[in-house]
């Protein structure tokens, strides 16, 4: 249950870009927030009953999104890990788990881009049933994929009807296969218009789906009220999923000038996931991921910089979105997409940005969650430090105070993380003298790389 709350002499970063507020307070009443400003603006001398938090050395701010969440995903490492290795029975448990740990470490809101059956839709309405707890959550079905494209990655001898794609083909398909996701209760509808780096069939500069049958995906998504994202990493992939119109594109990787021009025009959202490609190539071998896959993202992440590069000198907003869930890049530790935000050019102030008011804009939530402002839900967190200085401190559970959704603590110190909830693998820079150890080798089923092998 929600209880009204001050927070008192903080540094209040509101989400909307503008310079932190100095000795701050946030009054939350009923759940959402009721006043923000210095601490001689805001006053609640009439309640007695309100519990109050001095806040002196600490950082308000709001609660963060992620705009590219899969909650089915856990310990991957290759294709087959995605689902064909766990019933979906055993995915839907661990999606969960995943969401109540996207919220305990501070993302209190998160757009989910791709499930397994219904898993996400199911999560998202357990959530508001009270059922489970996680964040708020919007919930989208199976990837819309083409035979040959990122989501179709088995042989046609292996009918995988609990798979993370949802095959079509043509327009017709395609606009049943939103049609079909609208009536199951999506919010959000995920489509492919590239293959993707990990994927046996359809590699990461492969046009997959057509501008044709994606638009019409986009309008009928569109007349429901229902927002399109689309994987898109090739060049024209990326041109012709901004034609289509598309809500955002994800990761965007190999971006051109023209690419870049069409997006600004059209204020088309770019999720660059680059936490993701940085640590394929990082830690991806320390965990299991097969040689091939590892040397193929060394590649890719030079290139996939520079279109970030690009899209942020070009102005095009820009979410955070962690796809998250390989075993290298756990949901505990998803904030790491904001130091690679940082590295790759933006301020500490856009990368919070990036990670609250636009990713409200993204999830069509801008009214209710995104800034520190009278009306908004009291989704909070509570950081140890100045995250403007340093914005690592963000994914260091030390340093998070405390996670309020509704104004009631669900997360950080203050509400110390189950033991079960822990995942054992943290992003702990190695030195870089440190050679690896093969006795830390971990042994792993053998990840298929291409059709001849599945054949054979």
């Amino acid at each position: 249950m929600a209880r009204d709350l001050l927070i008192q002499n903080a540094r209040v970063i509101d989400g909307s870009g503008s310079e932190p507020i100095e000795h701050g307070s946030v009054l939350v009443e009923g759940g959402r927030i009721s006043s923000v400003g210095t601490i001689d603006a805001v006053s609640a001398a009439n309640r007695t009953d309100l519990r109050k938090l001095d806040a002196t050395g600490l950082t308000v701010m709001t609660g963060m999104v992620d705009c590219h969440f899969h909650g089915v995903y856990q310990d991957v490492t290759c294709w087959e890990d995605y689902d064909l290795r766990r019933s979906i029975e055993h995915a839907t448990i661990l999606a969960a788990r995943n969401a109540q740990t996207l919220l305990e470490v501070g993302f209190t809101s998160a757009r989910d881009t791709g499930t397994r059956g219904m898993v996400g839709i199911a999560v998202r309405d357990m959530i508001n049933e009270g059922v489970l707890v996680g964040p708020r959550l919007l919930a989208g079905g199976q990837i819309i994929t083409t035979t040959g494209g990122l989501a179709d990655g088995y042989g046609s001898w292996i009918d995988n009807r609990a798979s993370l794609g949802r095959v079509v083909d043509g327009i017709e398909e395609v606009v049943k296969a939103v049609r079909e996701q609208v009536k199951y209760g999506a919010e959000t509808v995920k489509l492919e218009a590239s293959g993707t780096g990990i994927s046996p069939y359809s590699d990461s500069r492969k046009q997959t789906m057509t501008v044709e049958e994606m638009a019409a995906a986009v309008k009928e998504a569109h007349r429901n009220g229902v927002r399109v994202a689309c994987h898109a990493q090739a060049t024209e992939s990326i041109k012709n999923a901004v034609r289509a119109g598309v809500d955002t594109v994800e990761h965007g990787s190999f971006l051109d000038e023209e690419g870049t021009e069409l997006m600004r025009q059209a204020a088309t959202v770019l999720v660059p996931t680059i936490s993701v490609l940085d640590l394929y190539v990082t830690r991806g071998p320390d965990v299991g991921v097969p040689q091939w896959i590892v040397e193929k993202f060394q590649g890719d992440l030079v290139e996939h910089r520079q279109s970030v590069k690009m899209a942020l000198d070009a102005g095009i907003p820009m979410a955070v979105g962690s796809d998250s869930g390989h075993a290298f890049n756990p949901q505990s530790e998803i904030a790491y997409e904001l130091e690679m935000m940082v590295d790759a050019g933006f301020t500490p102030m856009q990368a919070i940005e990036s990670a609250t008011r636009i990713g409200a804009e993204v999830i069509g939530w801008e009214n209710e969650i995104g800034q520190l402002s009278p009306g908004m839900f009291a989704d909070l967190l509570v950081v140890d430090g100045n995250p403007l200085e340093d914005v690592r401190m963000l994914r260091d559970p030390a340093r998070l105070v405390s996670v309020y959704k509704d104004g009631a603590l669900a997360g950080g110190r203050a509400a110390p993380r189950r033991e079960e909830l822990e995942l054992g693998y943290e992003l702990a820079p190695r030195p870089a003298s440190a050679e690896p150890d093969e006795s830390d080798a971990i042994e792993r089923p053998c990840c298929l790389k291409t059709s001849e092998e599945l054949e054979h």
